[in-house]
């Protein structure tokens, strides 16, 4: 088998430059599968993040009380308010604290009428025993 250089390759020559080829052949395989395996693993762990990611707004939007993410966004987009949920729920916490104490003066103050109607009462029935007894 002539080549161009005039150089004729016989049996063994012609296995060692195939096993050489095979050889550079075998290694960009190799180098080409373990990059594969790379891709794979950060596919693999970037589909993970994102389910995580989904399901972490789902449950989110499911605590505050909305189907899913798009219907919470949706809302909060249309509030005029240019409010954020911990300061709304901060000033809700001051608010009930508010509210508790409120209820505790109505009791106090029903209490009071309580006893005081109570006394009317007693001081209308006073005066009507007493104008019996005149």
């Amino acid at each position: 088998m002539p080549t161009d250089n005039n150089v004729t390759f016989t049996g063994p020559l012609l296995r060692e430059r195939d096993k050489k080829i095979i050889e550079k052949y075998e290694k960009e395989k190799g180098e080409l599968e373990r990059r594969l395996q790379k891709i794979k693993h950060s596919s693999e762990e970037t589909a993970k993040e994102l389910f995580d990611a989904v399901n972490r707004g789902r449950r989110l939007a499911r605590s505050l009380g909305f189907e899913d993410v798009y219907e919470a966004q949706i809302f909060i987009d249309s509030v005029e308010h240019e409010v954020s949920f911990k300061d709304c729920m901060a000033r809700f916490k001051i608010l009930e604290a508010e509210l508790r104490c409120e209820k505790k003066e109505v009791a106090v103050l029903q209490a009071k009428l309580a006893k005081t109607e109570n006394s009317r009462n007693v001081q209308a029935e006073l005066e009507k025993v007493k104008a019996e007894l005149r």
